[in-house]
């Protein structure tokens, strides 16, 4: 997917979520209002009452709306979490390959706990590097824009005895 459409994905996404929320906020309370006031309505005439089938239902609507919000809503996040990796490996590749987290949290104009968190989990899938400047200043290392063709360094030459 382009970063066009991961975008309005996680837009679309997200005010989806929010309508099933709204929908959820009236649907649960009017059914449980009605359920009490069908089981109420049964205990002092012993009959069967429509306010109680039809709270029930309400409830379990909601129920059902609730849930899909919950997925809709991780799914924007997931979203928003692609869009924000892409923001920060372009600017990797701009960079030549190399970048610290106040770098690229200045730059994407996201917090720095956020930046921390995609280059840790970049680093951990094992996609960069982390090198430690003398300073002790987390550099985080792109390989495959360092050594790329036409790069800081040439992978395909570094590796042509193999």
């Amino acid at each position: 997917m382009s970063r066009w459409s991961d975008t309005i994905d996680g837009k679309l996404k997200r005010v989806g979520a929010l309508a099933l929320t709204f929908w959820t906020v009236i649907l649960v309370p009017t059914g449980l209002g009605l359920a009490f006031y069908g089981i109420s309505t049964r205990i002092r005439t012993s009959q069967w009452q429509e306010p109680l089938s039809i709270g029930v239902g309400l409830v379990a609507v909601g129920g059902i709306t609730w849930y899909l919000s919950r997925r809709l809503h991780e799914g924007a996040g997931q979203a928003r979490a692609r869009v924000n990796e892409n923001r920060i490996m372009r600017l990797a590749r701009d960079r030549g390959g190399r970048l610290t987290t106040m770098e690229a949290a200045t730059e994407t104009g996201l917090t720095a706990v956020e930046t921390e968190a995609i280059l840790k989990g970049l680093a951990e899938g094992g996609f960069i590097e982390i090198e430690v400047s003398d300073a002790g200043i987390m550099i985080y290392r792109f390989p495959e824009v360092l050594y790329a063709p036409g790069g800081v360094g040439n992978w395909s030459r570094r590796f042509e005895s193999a």
